[in-house]
């Protein structure tokens, strides 16, 4: 996973605390063979500062200094001591250790950024053993239950262990990234000070809208948690009901070359659908223009005289039985940049809505079939860094 926070300051007091150490006897504990732990610091934006640790610290779950873990610790210990006796006794271990994982994620809470909070087998179902003990989320957890907002972030390994002393880790996808998404508010695929490419869920505006309850949106999200971030990142959106990778630009000068580079068709998208009925054609171009029905706002329609050029590439995926029906999975490359455009070439160019679209879909065919969203995902991004100008291509794994 890409580091989610600023390093610095946070950086710099991990090499202060790695400086005390060396001359501690927890040191000189954590560099025995295989007792090497990650340390995290966390710095909040009034200044304080919490230091954690990954799993138990020389076998314990509370140390001097650092944070507590994200569970209640006596309950911990009676459950997996009563579980203990039963594994070792048990004719399948192995469904019995199961058991009494499903039992100990029942006692992982989060406190998040809105001030809720959520445990660890409703966000991540079959997480896997240590989810929720590496030290991102125990700080973060901590910070939030005291009204905190965080402001940088840093994990190192310490010792001798499974990686090497003193290297800087960002958190890691496989436990980490999702249950930070429900911390934080925002699945952030890459950070780097200038911009944030987040991985947006279906339902989520991109920007705010009209009205108090449409206030909540990934910009607003991502202003509360960047310090500094400008008033409007967004340079582009998606659909409240499509999902997927959409970038922000941070600082001005981010912002404004990248809004550039969409402006000059510089950056390449491109989108995975779920379309109703079984497309024969193995791949091909859509050119409709589109614009507006300015009596039926938002809708768009077909308009061969005065809509706007818009083309689409695509190309079969393949053919599937999903929610009850023949559907096609369709990969999709939008040439221009109009509102509602794959969604309009799919019903109008290809004969074929995408499942769930409520605006230009079946919507009887999608009731009885009872499809949760729209089937449409931004799945890769490729254009320039604004301020490095290297070329960068973010990926994402189909959510559907």
């Amino acid at each position: 996973m890409t580091n989610i926070l600023p390093l610095e300051p946070a950086r710099t007091l991990c090499l202060e605390l790695a400086s005390k150490l060396d001359s501690s006897q927890l040191g000189k504990a954590l560099k025995q063979p295989g007792h090497g732990r990650m340390l995290g610091i966390l710095v909040c934006t009034d200044g304080t500062v919490y230091k954690a640790f990954s799993g138990l610290l020389e076998g314990q779950y509370k140390h001097e200094g650092f944070v507590p873990p994200v569970f209640p610790v006596k309950e911990m210990e009676d459950l997996l001591a009563l579980h203990d006796g039963i594994i070792k006794t048990s004719n399948d271990p192995r469904e019995a250790s199961r058991t009494c994982w499903n039992k100990v994620q029942k006692l992982y809470s989060f406190h998040c950024y809105d001030g809720l909070t959520c445990t660890l087998d409703a966000i991540f179902p079959n997480a896997p053993s240590g989810t929720g003990d590496c030290c991102a989320p125990k700080l973060l957890n901590h910070a939030y239950s005291l009204g905190k907002k965080p402001l940088s972030l840093a994990e190192f390994f310490y010792g001798s262990g499974s990686s090497n002393h003193m290297q800087f880790h960002s958190p890691c996808d496989f436990r980490c990234r999702p249950i930070l998404k429900h911390i934080l508010g925002l699945d952030i695929v890459h950070y780097d000070g200038d911009i944030v490419v987040v991985d947006k869920p279906s339902g989520m505006l991109s920007i705010e809208g009209k009205g108090p309850d449409k206030q909540d949106c990934i910009a607003s999200r991502v202003r509360s948690l960047y310090e500094g971030c400008i008033q409007q990142p967004c340079v582009h959106r998606l659909d409240q009901a499509t999902s997927g990778l959409l970038v922000l630009g941070l600082t001005k000068t981010a912002h404004d070359r990248l809004s550039l580079s969409f402006e000059r068709k510089e950056v390449n998208k491109t989108y995975e659908a779920l379309v109703h009925g079984i497309v024969e054609e193995p791949n091909g171009v859509v050119d409709l223009p589109i614009r507006l029905d300015v009596s039926n706002r938002p809708h768009q329609i077909v308009d061969l005289e005065n809509g706007r050029c818009a083309v689409t590439k695509w190309r079969r995926l393949s053919i599937e039985n999903r929610y009850g029906t023949k559907c096609t999975r369709l990969e999709l490359e939008p040439l221009t940049g109009r509102t509602h455009q794959l969604r309009m070439h799919c019903t109008y160019g290809l004969g074929h809505p995408i499942l769930g679209d409520t605006l230009y879909g079946n919507l009887g065919l999608d009731t009885r079939c009872n499809v949760p969203r729209m089937m449409l995902q931004a799945k890769k991004l490729s254009f320039n860094h604004p301020v490095s100008g290297e070329p960068v291509t973010f990926e994402l794994e189909s959510d559907f």
